[in-house]
């Protein structure tokens, strides 16, 4: 889906911790209906950014345009209800909860009986094995997310952030140590919510390989500094890994 203007602007962002410069005024668009990779290599600031991006941090300095408005994500449920998701590398699941109280956990939903309040839990069974089945994967959501693999919990995880409706969803390094089959999944659902939610993407990778059947344009980052930009057509492997190592002159 072609985008309309971009929905989410960054401009000169840096964030320092103590002395210490983690992102030095990273600038960059996310158009409406994209997909924006972020690349580089450990310590080149994508965890850091996506966290300043979801409210999990405060910037040392510069300014975010949501939907043309300066913005402050103060916290993640402020970036949350401003219509930002984000599922981390190290997913953010509770093992002795069942699949179906994964889905649906900080967003419960309530059915009144007289005056007393219940939670739905049929209901919520139902749209979690719903939701799943939507986007072609079968799960027993009786199961806790402990028994599952890593594979799938990413999967559920990813499915969750979808189904939550946000206009832009963050990624951090969803791929990290699955394998090519999951991957292939994961980049399906994502291509499903831009399609069909015109979702807005951002996703990190430590090498361009891992997100390049998927992106439009790719940010490289190195230390802190954006160092390369590329779309989807100009985008060189080589020239991006040199760019991610420090290699050019």
């Amino acid at each position: 889906m072609k985008g309309t203007g971009p929905i989410l602007e960054v401009k000169n962002i840096s964030k320092n911790f103590g002395t210490v410069r983690a992102l030095s005024n990273i600038s960059f668009d996310l158009e409406r209906g994209k997909i924006l990779g972020l690349i580089g290599d450990n310590g080149a600031g994508r965890t850091t950014l996506l966290k300043i991006l979801s409210g999990g941090l405060q910037p040392s300095g510069g300014e975010i345009y949501l939907k043309g408005n300066e913005t402050q994500f103060k916290s993640p449920a402020y970036a949350m209800k401003k219509g930002i998701a984000i599922v981390y590398q190290f997913l953010e699941l509770v093992e002795i909860a069942k699949v179906w109280e994964n889905f649906f956990m900080g967003r419960e939903l309530t059915k009144k009986i007289g005056p007393l309040v219940f939670l739905d839990v049929e209901k919520m069974k139902h749209l979690t094995a719903e939701a799943i089945a939507k986007y072609g994967h079968t799960f027993n959501i009786e199961r806790e997310i402990g028994e599952l693999s890593g594979g799938q919990r990413q999967i559920i995880a990813v499915t969750r952030a979808i189904e939550a409706n946000p206009e832009i969803l963050l990624l951090d390094e969803p791929t990290h140590g699955l394998s090519k089959r999951v991957i292939k999944d994961i980049f399906d659902l994502l291509r499903k919510a831009r399609e069909e939610k015109d979702t807005s993407i951002i996703i990190t990778g430590q090498w361009y390989e891992q997100v390049s059947d998927l992106i439009d344009d790719v940010k490289v980052l190195r230390r802190g500094e954006v160092v390369g930009h590329f779309d989807a057509e100009t985008a060189n492997r080589v020239n991006i890994f040199k760019l991610t190592m420090g290699l050019t002159n």
